[in-house]
């Protein structure tokens, strides 16, 4: 995977990753001890064995924290299967920093603003 400027999309990499990890314990069921030991190395198949399921109501999880730019799916889909197999929660911290969407107090706004158009 290739690395993303930390400043390119505003957001703090240390902060998207600790909610990332959070997002993950909740969409497995695990507990705070298994969280303590994720990390941006870990492989969200080999390490986590997150299941395809998991990898759904994460990527739904994403859309909601970050703003629908962030489609988990659609970045998967564009992976070959080394790159699927490899794919750390790092990887996904560098997709969502990269994301065009903006922080999440912005998508939230946005999101405000989409509600009055209606």
């Amino acid at each position: 995977m290739t690395a993303v400027p930390a400043d390119r999309a505003g957001l703090d990499r240390e902060r998207v990753l600790g909610e990332l990890i959070g997002m993950l314990a909740v969409v497995t069921g695990e507990d705070q001890r298994w969280a303590a030991r994720v990390t941006a190395a870990s492989r969200l198949e080999g390490d986590l064995r997150l299941e395809s399921v998991e990898l759904a109501a994460l990527g739904e999880r994403l859309r909601q924290a970050y703003g629908d730019s962030v489609d988990l799916a659609a970045f998967v889909a564009e992976l070959d299967i080394y790159q699927i197999v490899g794919l750390t929660v790092g990887d996904l911290v560098a997709y969502v920093c990269a994301s065009p969407a903006g922080s999440p107090a912005e998508m939230r706004g946005m999101r405000g603003m989409r509600g009055m158009q209606a």
